[in-house]
């Protein structure tokens, strides 16, 4: 009995608490003009991917990092296999050529910025993608 109950509780938790479950929550909520407080602060970001080259888990923390450096952006997440960042920030808050620029600062190729040949060779050997 335990062993079901804890399986059904595994399962509605991962259905209740799902993100894209929450994004359409948000868009339902947002159309029926009833967001609640918490929630419109979640609706209210906006979100914008981008390629950006890398190789590893060090690529990733300095993609990461420059990304969130830029004021106004609350999440960003580099995936190594898409070489994709997906960056949230307010809506019209951020200039996403900032956010390009940052990521080219610290030796990273974004798809609207190259960084520098000088930024580039200091990376550490494994990251390299050149």
């Amino acid at each position: 009995m335990k062993t079901i109950v804890f399986s059904l509780s595994l399962f509605l938790g991962f259905f209740l608490f799902n993100p894209l479950q929450m994004n359409a929550q948000c868009e339902k909520e947002s159309k029926d003009k009833s967001v609640k407080v918490a929630e419109a602060k979640d609706c209210d970001l906006e979100k914008k991917s981008f390629a950006v080259q890398g190789n590893c888990g060090m690529c990733e923390t300095r993609i990461e990092k420059a990304a969130k450096s830029v004021d106004g952006v609350k999440k960003a997440k580099w995936d190594k296999s898409s070489d994709k960042l997906t960056v949230y920030y307010p809506k019209g808050k951020v200039n996403m050529m900032d956010v390009h620029k940052a990521i080219a600062n610290a030796g990273h190729d974004t798809s609207e910025k190259k960084a520098s040949d000088n930024t580039y060779a200091s990376l550490p050997g494994c990251c390299k993608y050149r």
